[in-house]
């Protein structure tokens, strides 16, 4: 007989969510005093041995995580911070940077946090405006913020930062524009969802076929940006291929028309409508396997990591100025040899079809930017083979061969890592998965280490 379970009351449910995220709020606190006290014992004592580590290339090295007056940590312990916490190395640098600002150079804000009146989130925010100014600056802004900094939003933050600017730097101009240029960025992620899109989306959306794009700029070029975008999404209408399309789709276009007709010398074209279609160009890889192709009628694009369809592909094909070249098929499942230290080209582009990002956990640098690591080092016999080289970005390839970070291949794509601590990580292109036992983190047996390839 199938359970049915009772109900709560929404009272008695909302209640339950209040507790529930106090809860949550006090434990993302004492991580991040954990990782100020992590930072503490892992802290280079001395200028002296900082030089030494700055310089030296190869074992660990001394990190300057934020600003002035905080100390330098250990490399090692940041890769090893990072794997432990589920993150990146990138992204846990980040987090341990931030318990450093806190710890060292705000005072005040983190105070709140050891006595439990101030969220984690709402404190890292705080560190994150406050890590590139000067000591003196950033204590201004923690007496400023400290006391407000529940409810203080991140504009309010910017705008102490930068008054704080005024009163310590000479120039307020130049530090006022210096701080804008760090917040401008523009990142496009070429590693879309793998979701389907829902049932009735346009022609052209689907899997693998879009890409994310955010970017803050400068405010005269969003200006120009949005009017160039505008015009040329109203001459879409024009093209019975775009015509149907709705407004986003067609100011989304209008990115891609802007980036061909520079990639193709046609950007002063008279009107917007002349350029769609002019020079297109698209180099994808791809990767499948056919008896999943013939399933889902599904293909990854190597250079993107993402899903299309057959009709996709194919419709991309008909576009003018489209060129097919000649195609170079792998086998990845082909043990590929070479005698020599260098691997081929067919070779390093096998392991990275494998691989398709750093192999180290939480790593998601993309396998073709990455070194080939030689498990078994081959100056103590180990080949130059496709079971035998493994996608490490050049910071993860040095956690290997010099910090005490060791793995073994379960199979192609697949490994087992052990960290210095003895923490055990699965890795695939799929992700990461963390096995520990943590009752009994033990010590790890070298299995040897090489160079870059």
């Amino acid at each position: 007989m199938e359970t049915v379970l009772e109900p709560e009351t929404s009272p008695g449910l909302l209640a339950a969510v209040r507790v529930s995220r106090a809860d949550e709020d006090q434990a993302a606190r004492e991580t991040l005093i954990l990782a100020a006290e992590y930072a503490a014992a892992n802290v280079v004592t001395t200028i002296g041995e900082a030089a030494v580590l700055e310089v030296d290339s190869y074992g660990d090295r001394a990190v300057p995580l934020t600003g002035p007056g905080a100390p330098l940590v250990s490399e090692a312990a940041m890769v090893e911070f990072a794997a432990v916490l589920g993150y990146s190395t990138y992204t846990g640098r980040k987090y341990l940077a931030d318990a450093v600002e806190l710890a060292w150079r705000l005072p005040r804000t983190w105070a709140r946090i050891l006595d439990g009146t101030l969220a984690a989130w709402r404190a890292r925010r705080v560190a994150d405006v406050t890590r590139h100014l000067d000591p003196e600056v950033a204590a201004w802004v923690d007496g400023q913020v400290a006391a407000h900094a529940h409810k203080i939003g991140v504009t309010q933050l910017e705008r102490t930062a930068k008054e704080a600017a005024a009163l310590f730097e000479p120039d307020l101009t130049a530090a006022i524009a210096e701080e804008a240029v760090d917040y401008r960025r523009c990142d496009i992620d070429t590693n879309p969802s793998l979701f389907l899109p829902p049932v009735g989306a346009e022609q052209g959306q689907a899997a693998g076929a879009t890409a994310e794009i955010t970017a803050t700029l400068d405010t005269a070029d969003a200006l120009d940006l949005e009017a160039a975008v505008a015009s040329i999404a109203h001459g879409l209408l024009d093209y019975e291929a775009t015509a149907d399309l709705s407004l986003d789709a067609r100011r989304a276009a209008a990115l891609g028309v802007l980036a061909r007709a520079y990639n193709t010398g046609t950007l002063g074209a008279e009107r917007a409508g002349d350029l769609p279609g002019k020079g297109r160009v698209i180099d994808l890889k791809i990767h499948t396997d056919t008896r999943n192709l013939a399933t889902t009628g599904l293909i990854r694009i190597g250079n993107t990591r993402g899903l299309a369809t057959i009709e996709q592909l194919d419709r991309w094909a008909t576009l003018p100025g489209v060129v097919i070249r000649p195609m170079t098929v792998i086998d990845l499942n082909e043990e590929i040899t070479t005698t020599a230290y260098i691997p081929t080209e067919r070779l390093r582009t096998q392991v990275q079809l494998i691989d398709q990002t750093c192999a180290f956990p939480g790593c998601h640098v993309k396998a073709e930017n990455c070194d080939l690591d030689h498990r078994i080092p081959y100056d103590q016999g180990g080949k130059t083979t496709t079971s035998n080289l493994t996608c490490l970005c050049r910071r993860h390839h040095r956690a290997k061969t010099h910090l005490g970070w060791t793995y073994q291949r379960l199979a192609p794509g697949r490994y087992r890592w052990r960290s210095p601590h003895g923490y055990e990580f699965l890795t695939s292109p799929e992700g990461t998965t963390d096995i520990t036992d943590v009752t009994a983190p033990e010590a790890v047996n070298d299995l040897g280490h090489d160079h870059a390839a």
